[in-house]
């Protein structure tokens, strides 16, 4: 049986894919879904009493982590991250890991520009993330929803289960933790996901970042829904998100099991 693993995000736990990996798991993967370090208490037990431990934990340390859990697998597993978690799932294909990757609105690796935001706008929400340097290892409350984001949350019906974060992990999006060797030539197939009414992490980001990869043979694919948002794995229309990255990962791993190489297209 494949086995498929689930990387949530910042500000959220497993939790976060109640909706989309039970579909996955309907078509025969084996499904694992582990939190984040220190993440895997209720969220509000978290809310109420964060671990001091968290301000400690970075992208290396989370990286770390799945890493040991992907070893732990009889056999290369399908990776899945959303937001952030699309970022740990394109160092943990960097590091050679993985049949196969998918990364739905993913946080840009190092280098790539997230502009989407008016540049001042920007400017400010970077800045309330990351607070002054000093502060770098705290942990930060979830962020607050602008008026139409929590207008569409509400008609939507997305319950939403956000919890404290370490601040480590955003200021690290500007070092080395971040990186990625676009050229790598052996990595396994990524396919990313860009959302056209994300306003978190704009598709046009997610374009960008699949650009940079065109300098290797690696195969690369990029898919566009336009009519999802920046919580795309757990709002209406999911299911056909859900869909096509089932598809997707069938036919990756059918061409690996008939020893197609890692850069065929």
């Amino acid at each position: 049986m494949d086995t498929v693993i689930f990387i949530h995000g910042a500000w959220t736990t497993a939790h976060c894919w109640r909706y989309f990996a039970p579909l996955f798991a309907e078509r025969g993967y084996r499904i694992v879904a582990p939190s984040w370090p220190l993440k895997d208490r209720l969220a509000g037990d978290q809310l109420a009493n964060p671990d001091p431990r968290l301000a400690k934990v970075g992208i290396p340390e989370i990286v770390d982590h799945y890493e040991a859990i992907i070893r732990r697998q009889s056999q290369p597993p399908v990776l899945i991250g959303h937001s952030f978690g699309g970022l740990i799932v394109q160092r943990l294909l960097d590091r050679g890991l993985g049949a196969a990757g998918i990364a739905i609105s993913s946080v840009p690796p190092r280098g790539v520009s997230p502009l989407g935001l008016s540049p001042s706008r920007a400017v400010k929400k970077l800045w309330s993330l990351f607070g002054t340097p000093c502060s770098w290892r705290g942990i930060v409350s979830p962020p607050d929803r602008d008026a139409e984001e929590e207008a569409l949350r509400r008609i939507q019906g997305i319950e939403t289960q956000l919890v404290p974060e370490s601040r480590r992990i955003f200021w690290q999006l500007l070092t080395r933790a971040a990186e990625i060797d676009f050229r790598n030539e052996t990595r396994a197939p990524l396919l990313l996901v860009g959302c056209g009414r994300d306003r978190c992490v704009p598709a046009e980001t997610q374009r960008r970042i699949y650009d940079r990869y065109a300098a290797s043979p690696a195969r690369t694919d990029f898919a566009l829904f336009p009519y999802l948002t920046h919580m795309a794995i757990a709002e209406p229309g999911h299911e056909a998100l859900a869909a096509y990255c089932l598809a997707w990962t069938r036919g990756r791993l059918a061409a690996h099991a008939a020893g197609q190489p890692v850069g065929a297209k």
